[in-house]
């Protein structure tokens, strides 16, 4: 049976895999977590483009491939071309921070995009924001450290407090939402809300991602029927990871 295959740094892209099943609950999903070469932001175009060909390459010799998910913003900033080129007999869905999304919806307004430092500096949110940069004081925030505690299910730590708090004490006054854009970052919602000192309206891509891969299945045809039970293989290039990403979701999924 064809499958979506979710894939990302490691476990941020279970964000959109929530959502994912939220809108397509009977797919066959298999979601793959890069943890061994996690974060992808700190990684040089040429690394990451042959990181995300392994894993493309991999799946499409082993699966029936429906479509793949990019769930990394950096990934789909820095190398969509190059992969989908050479896949081309694949669909690709990509990721990239909600912005426009905050900014229809809070025109005028003080809007915080928090990011990796290479879809910060990529060329797909610069675009966004050279395109929307009128309609709202836009700020763009590197976040590298995020991932990193993530990843190691740090985010409870004191020093994990301590790096937020350091991050965007500069802008706790005049904050009116805040874009998450990084997978990773959802799950660090209450500590960011925490750092702020005040409740914020977030802004996470992966529901727009969740309705561009079912409208594409619809379009196709493609959706599974609702007799068919939907499914999740979770796959890791760290072994030990794999457990803890089914954990992670379920936790995810109550927040």
């Amino acid at each position: 049976m064809e499958k979506i295959v979710v894939f990302d740094s490691g476990f941020g892209g279970l964000t959109v895999l929530k959502e994912l099943r939220k809108v397509l609950p009977n797919e066959q999903y298999i979601y793959y977590g890069d943890s061994a070469h996690a974060p992808y932001g700190e990684k040089t175009h040429d690394e990451l483009l042959e990181l995300d060909s392994a894993i493309c390459r991999k799946f499409s010799g082993e699966e029936d491939v429906k479509c793949f998910v990019i769930a990394c913003n950096t990934t789909t900033s820095e190398v969509w071309d190059e992969l989908t080129e050479r896949f081309s007999e694949h669909d690709f869905v990509g990721i990239e921070p909600a912005l426009r999304w905050a900014v229809n919806e809070n025109p005028g307004k003080n809007i915080l995009v928090l990011a990796t430092t290479a879809t910060i500096n990529g060329k797909r949110l610069k675009s966004r924001y050279e395109e929307l940069k009128d309609r709202a004081n836009i700020t763009l925030l590197a976040a590298p450290g995020i991932v990193p505690f993530v990843e190691s299910c740090g985010t409870k730590d004191q020093e994990f407090k301590d790096y937020l708090d350091e991050l965007l004490s500069p802008y706790r006054s005049d904050v009116d939402c805040i874009v998450l854009g990084c997978t990773h970052f959802p799950f660090v919602k209450n500590e960011i809300r925490e750092a702020i000192g005040r409740d914020v309206r977030f802004y996470d891509a992966a529901v727009t991602v969740a309705a561009e891969v079912k409208a594409l299945l619809e379009d196709k045809g493609a959706v599974n029927a609702d007799d068919i039970k939907g499914s999740v293989d979770y796959q890791n290039s760290d072994p030990t990871k794999v457990e803890l990403e089914a954990q992670l979701l379920n936790i995810y999924s109550q927040i």
